[in-house]
């Protein structure tokens, strides 16, 4: 019951009175399941970060880069993450990847937001 009346106190704050909520929309909480069980969240913010960091790595040296990262790919699961993404270049064990990860996010932010007010100023709005 607590559960719900958060979701459904989220969906409302979030959407304001732009989306009407229905009856029901409060119980999406436990349809991904997946998001509460074991380290979902951490594998998937790691793996976003390690993507990010290659990627870079990739547009700045390229093929030694690509190398390393044909080498990870190679090796499958033969190694745990820490060693599979120092492969790649990456060291996960300290905060500097994610921490580079987020100030990109915030530079594609910053960008939407140049991009958006030139656009309004073409359009004089």
């Amino acid at each position: 019951k607590k559960l719900n009346e958060l979701k459904k106190a989220t969906l409302e704050g979030f959407w304001g009175e732009d989306v009407r909520i229905l009856e029901g929309a409060e119980n999406t909480w436990m349809r991904q399941q997946h998001y509460y069980k074991g380290l979902y969240p951490y594998t998937y913010s790691a793996g976003l970060t390690i993507a990010t960091e290659v990627s870079g790595r990739i547009l700045k040296e390229g093929a030694s880069a690509v190398e390393d990262w044909k080498k990870v790919l190679k090796a499958g699961g033969t190694k745990d993450p820490v060693e599979l993404a120092k492969m790649a270049g990456v060291d996960i064990t300290t905060e500097e990847p994610l921490k580079n990860t987020i100030a990109y996010i915030g530079s594609i932010i910053d960008e939407i937001e140049e991009l958006t007010n030139e656009l309004y100023e073409e359009l004089g709005e």
